[in-house]
């Protein structure tokens, strides 16, 4: 089995070597930004290269061969491993805790978007992640409740570094026959929550269109300007 198996991967390995050289050899190099993606390309062909000259000296201990071409699979595979690790931790149910019901108050006359970006925190402590948004659509004036699922209400109450709401206008057009929704880029606004916030029975989102800001008004005078905010409210 595991003479198979090194032979296998020694074997794919290889044809992947000779596709990507010719590859290479073929085609000329980009230049700009795509550069960057051609220059690291032929860096992980070198890495490759080596681990496959690296395992075929020890075509007489194969196990220890079978360990080095496993290198590159680890490699490739750690951002699945790593996806994978951060759903359990999302899934992982912790302390019991009461359900929740968003309260959305629109007090303008546009169809909204409201989005809660659940952001997670990373191996760096400057950064984090985005995992999971939750969406809702408010009708202009309306107000709505949703309760929440509990792993939904975890996510909001535990697991995430912080919660940003954001509000999007939406402009219902057509065309060609087709009638969609569109968000106007960039966001009405935006605020970013502490998770303790929503360690509640209740969490209230209120709409107000006053407190807009500066891009998005921009956005809006350019719109109107090019004659493409014909559905629009503010």
């Amino acid at each position: 089995m595991i003479k198979f198996t090194y032979l296998a991967l020694l074997g794919i390995f290889c044809i992947i070597l000779l596709i990507t050289v010719v590859y290479y050899l073929l085609k000329p190099a980009p230049a700009g930004d795509s550069s960057v993606g051609w220059a690291l390309g032929i860096l992980y062909l070198a890495g490759l290269l080596g681990v496959v000259l690296l395992a075929a000296l020890f075509w007489k201990n194969r196990t220890i061969g079978l360990v080095i071409l496993c290198i590159p699979m680890l490699f490739f595979l750690w951002p699945a491993i790593q996806r994978g690790a951060t759903d359990v931790y999302a899934w992982f149910p912790t302390q019991k805790r009461s359900p929740l019901t968003l309260h959305i108050v629109n007090n303008t006359p546009a169809l909204v978007n409201v989005k809660l970006e659940c952001w997670f925190d990373t191996q760096s402590e400057v950064q984090q992640t985005l995992y999971k948004t939750l969406e809702f659509t408010s009708k202009p004036f309306a107000v709505d409740q949703h309760v929440l699922a509990d792993y939904d209400v975890q996510l909001l109450s535990s697991k995430s570094a912080f919660v940003r709401l954001v509000f999007f206008e939406c402009l219902q057009q057509s065309g060609n026959g087709y009638s969609y929704v569109r968000e106007v880029q960039p966001c009405m606004q935006y605020h970013d929550v502490p998770v303790e916030d929503f360690r509640v029975k209740d969490y209230l989102i209120a709409i107000d269109g006053e407190k807009n800001s500066e891009a998005f008004q921009d956005e809006i005078k350019r719109l109107k300007a090019d004659s493409l905010y014909t559905n629009g409210v503010f």
